[in-house]
């Protein structure tokens, strides 16, 4: 796509290939104008270039923010289990408060860079660590909580017997809560 307006390619097309290509008007003909229009069309070609240049460090930046961010989360994650039982530490982590990481960035069609890919599987990896730390950390510091009320999973009772229908095809099949287990059929 030309950087050059369509009035001065008007201009350009009558001075070049026109009536007026063999015309010289003081410092104007058709070869300063064609020469002209060509260091504009380099120049905006050059900032196109640096523009997407920017864009991967732009990019790239981005990336590195947020696996740092990932990692600043992960290790406060792992301070506040170390400081479990240091009131002064842990008041010094509670006044810490780094925002949650973002939803992914989409990726464009086209990689930046090796580079840039990289910065984001670093980024996914670290995020994957720090997702299991922060539930290490927090299994960790409410043991009491997690004991206090347990899964359906992990219980084991004496239910009635109860009749289900089998399953239609398609359709999920439902699941019997402990409460209703208890209670009898519905």
């Amino acid at each position: 796509m030309s950087q050059l307006s369509p009035p001065i390619q008007a201009v350009l097309e009558l001075f070049v290939h026109g009536p007026l290509a063999d015309q010289r008007f003081a410092d104007v003909d058709a070869a300063v104008l064609s020469e002209l229009a060509s260091t504009v069309e380099a120049a905006a070609a050059a900032v196109a270039e640096q523009e997407a240049q920017l864009s991967e460090l732009r990019q790239t930046l981005a990336d590195r923010q947020d696996a740092l961010l990932l990692l600043a989360q992960r290790a406060l994650a792992y301070a506040r289990v170390y400081a479990e039982h240091d009131d002064a530490l842990t008041e010094q982590l509670s006044r810490i408060s780094l925002p949650r990481a973002g939803k992914p960035r989409k990726v464009s069609a086209k990689p930046a860079s090796s580079e840039a890919s990289a910065a984001s599987s670093e980024a996914s990896a670290a995020s994957s660590e720090a997702s299991a730390a922060s539930s290490e950390a927090s299994a960790a510091s409410s043991p009491d909580e997690s004991a206090a009320e347990p899964t359906t999973e992990t219980v084991a009772f004496d239910a009635p017997s109860v009749d289900a229908q089998a399953p239609r095809k398609g359709k999920r099949r439902s699941s019997v809560t402990r409460d209703e287990a208890q209670d009898g059929p519905v």
